[in-house]
């Protein structure tokens, strides 16, 4: 059975690493540059009322703040050890701040 973990870690150098280990270790996934949307909220500097665009958060997605949103579909019986590699790069979430979750996929069709 195949589950998919989502990983949402602060960009940096420790990061990098941790990419480097994933890959290393056979893994591969889908990453995008993401920012927290309290984060644009408050570089933004409002002369009237207004709403904020997704074209707007999407011009601004490559400034400092950047999260790395990842999605890896993985076997189950390899999720452990995927995990396991990022919570050791992560400190345990204290050194790289982020979260990650699972899912279990109930329907899979393709070549991952």
């Amino acid at each position: 059975m195949k589950t998919i973990l989502f990983a949402v870690l602060d960009r940096g150098e420790k990061t990098d690493l941790l990419y480097q280990a994933i890959i290393k270790e056979g893994f591969n996934g889908t990453m995008i540059k993401t920012q927290g949307l309290r984060h644009i909220l408050e570089r933004q500097i409002y002369e009237k009322p207004a709403v904020l665009s997704l074209s707007q958060i999407a011009e601004n997605t490559h400034e400092s703040g950047q999260n790395s949103t990842m999605f890896f579909i993985v076997e189950a019986r390899d999720l452990l050890r995927l995990e396991d590699l990022i919570r050791q790069h992560t400190g345990d979430f204290k050194d790289i701040h982020g979260c990650m979750f699972v899912l279990p996929i109930q329907d899979f069709e393709g070549s991952f």
